[in-house]
């Protein structure tokens, strides 16, 4: 896992704990409810950082055709969170 992925971790605890000091969700029982909040923040974050890797002006210049543009994009965002293929 990448430095950018353990951020957003760290990033996704935020609402949760807010939510938990609310007595919304108790953090120190570790309930599925929090995990659920937690596992939703977090992809909710991953899915929004591909979409700045997609919308990055490098993959607004690329000029390759449909197919090649989604393997280029595939191959961008997998780096950018350090998954090997």
């Amino acid at each position: 896992m990448n430095e950018r992925i353990q951020e957003l971790a760290l990033e996704a605890f935020d609402p949760i704990n807010a939510l938990a000091s609310e007595g919304v969700a108790d953090r120190h029982t570790f309930d599925q409810a929090w995990f659920q909040l937690y596992n939703k923040k977090f992809a909710e974050l991953i899915v929004r950082e591909c979409g700045t890797v997609i919308n990055s002006e490098n993959y607004r210049q690329h000029s390759k055709g449909w197919n090649d543009a989604i393997e280029w994009a595939d191959g961008m965002i997998k780096e950018h969170f350090g998954v090997e293929e």
